[in-house]
């Protein structure tokens, strides 16, 4: 199944912005078009990726636009072609979280509605989760969130 959705480009200082009507805090950005377009690609596939059931989307003729701002539609990457970060810092910091706070990795996966077998890559370092998802986990296991997005050095 192809998930293509719709995205709004706004340009602002020169570069873009993008969001998704249809998915909440699914947003990224690009110094220019063709950046923010590959970004909204990647991210539509981070975003969809953990999901159970996928929401409907829009037509695009159901958008409504200003101030020069444009609709494409976007096909989320095929996770395959997604570049993930492999550390070994992230199932330590997820396993510690775990036992401070007595939860499974079934009831951490039902508390942030995603599939177990999603969080299980997440904590393999097979997955980077999403800005969001990665604030969420962190914030429910009690570590800094931005493990997910360094090579370890100053956390």
């Amino acid at each position: 199944m192809k998930k293509i959705y719709p995205a709004i480009f706004h340009k602002e200082n020169g570069c873009y912005w993008v969001e998704f009507p249809d998915l909440e805090g699914c947003i990224t950005q690009g110094a220019t078009l063709e950046e923010a377009f590959a970004m909204a690609k990647e991210a539509l596939a981070l975003y969809l990726d953990g999901m159970k059931e996928l929401p409907k989307a829009t037509e695009m003729n159901a958008i409504s636009v200003q101030n020069g701002d444009t609709v494409m539609l976007v096909e989320a990457d095929n996770a395959d072609d997604i570049v993930y970060i492999k550390t070994s810092e992230v199932p330590k910091y997820i396993e510690n979280g775990l036992e401070e706070k007595g939860l499974t990795k079934g009831q951490v996966a039902f508390i942030l509605d995603v599939d177990r077998s999603y969080l299980t890559h997440i904590v393999k370092g097979e997955r980077v989760p999403s800005v969001d998802m990665a604030k969420r986990i962190g914030i429910l296991l009690g570590f800094d969130w931005r493990i997910f997005y360094t090579n370890n050095e100053g956390i």
